[in-house]
């Protein structure tokens, strides 16, 4: 279908996004701050959870989309802090030895060389929530969800039913219908577009849990590398409360992965958990079982509906780059669409289509293979000495880590003047 030419008489439709989740929101202060006569309609079924940790590690390829918005970045940092270092290190079992690490100086100007943002996701939805509602012209609906949408004969519009709380329906003709509704986005299947790729080998629990890591010499960020008891261990926040993700086999059910949380949490906790007087110090305050999956959506634009976010791809957490991708899709995506709707696009349909485009490759470049690489490292022998001098000799961003290089991470950024039809 072809977008039809922006005249005065279409470009006022609202641009609605479904999802209110972090890259939703992102996108629609982003396309706030664009000089489009636009309405944005953010249409969200949940209600914020102000304790959600779902997402709560920022990587720093992110800090210069987030200052695209002034005072942004320093108000979320401000709402959370920032990582001192990061290190991988073998399992509890294996002598917990740090096989290579990081330190952060988190001082002075810019924010060159910085850690990761961390920042629990409800924490970031409440920051970027506040600066929408002092943003005149966008609206967020919560409790409302998107139903369907009926795309225009002529390509000037999308046709968009969404239903409320209280079970009271609507139709709004739209702009530009932009899914950030999630993994099992409506939108997505609403498209008739697949997630191609594959479901990996075992299922991850994300647990959250209050234990004194600090006093057993971990860092803010543990990558914990083992056969069997691999895993993640970070701060979550400055009160005490860390994540530690741990594998477990794919045939487990949830009542399995619930009735083992304790004895699995164990084997990845110093002195099993336990404190000098043999009781046990953790204390776990949520757990969140899921299958890790490496998929992206066979295209991410159809006519004026498009994917961002996990509704257009999903990965495994060990290289951090699920939320990042999806807040460079919103960084790409904004400009493109206040482009086309300001009608300066030499040939919008094509433009859509080289975003898609990028964006899809960006995820195969970018994002799935340092992402798998990510998974296969922390399931890696470690053993004995030689196995690690094995890992350091095969495995570059250990090696560089272990030896003080900078890593420098690939951009996820896509620059719409770059793409065709711009």
């Amino acid at each position: 279908m072809a977008i039809a030419k922006e005249s005065p008489s279409n470009a006022a439709f609202p641009i609605i996004i479904a999802g209110g989740g972090c890259v939703g929101l992102f996108l629609a202060l982003l396309l706030a701050q664009s000089p489009l006569p636009n309405h944005i309609l953010v249409v969200e079924p949940q209600y914020p959870d102000p304790t959600s940790t779902r997402a709560m590690a920022h990587q720093p390829p992110t800090f210069p989309l987030f200052a695209q918005i002034p005072g942004l970045l320093p108000e979320l940092i401000a709402a959370g802090s920032l990582s001192e270092g990061l290190c991988f290190r073998t399992s509890v079992g294996n002598g917990s030895r740090v096989i290579a690490s990081k330190t952060f100086e988190n001082g002075g100007e810019g924010m060159k060389g910085k850690g990761q943002l961390l920042l629990p996701q409800g924490e970031f939805q409440r920051v970027l929530l506040g600066r929408l509602a002092k943003v005149e012209g966008v609206e967020v609906r919560l409790g409302w969800s998107v139903d369907d949408f009926i795309q225009g004969e002529d390509g000037s519009k999308v046709a968009v039913q969404i239903s409320g709380p209280s079970g009271e329906t609507e139709e709004i003709d739209a702009a530009f219908l932009v899914g950030a509704d999630g993994a099992h986005s409506r939108v997505r299947r609403c498209m008739g577009v697949e997630l191609s790729g594959e479901t990996l080998d075992a299922q991850l629990v994300a647990t959250d849990l209050r234990f004194p890591f600090k006093s057993h010499g971990f860092f803010d960020a543990n990558f914990v590398v083992d056969k069997a008891n691999y895993g993640l261990i970070g701060r979550i926040d400055n009160a005490g409360l860390w994540r530690v993700s741990y594998g477990v086999p794919g045939s487990h059910t949830e009542e399995d992965i619930r009735r083992t949380v304790d004895e699995n949490l164990r084997t990845m906790l110093p002195n099993n958990g336990k404190d000098e007087a043999g009781n046990d110090a953790f204390e776990v305050v949520r757990v969140a079982p899921y299958r890790a999956q490496q998929r992206c959506a066979d295209t991410q634009i159809s006519g004026r509906v498009l994917l961002v976010g996990d509704a257009a791809h999903l990965t495994n957490p060990y290289a951090g780059l699920g939320l990042a991708s999806g807040i460079a899709d919103a960084d790409a995506l904004a400009p493109v669409l206040a482009h086309i709707l300001s009608g300066k696009a030499a040939d919008a349909d094509r433009l859509l289509s080289s975003w898609s485009d990028a964006r899809r490759q960006k995820f195969a470049d970018v994002v799935d293979k340092p992402s798998r690489m990510a998974y296969a490292r922390v399931k890696s022998k470690v053993d004995s000495q030689e196995d690690v001098e094995a890992l350091l000799a095969r495995d570059p961003m250990v090696r560089a880590l272990k030896s003080g290089m900078p890593v420098m991470p690939p951009s996820l950024r896509t620059v719409g003047e770059e793409l065709a039809g711009w």
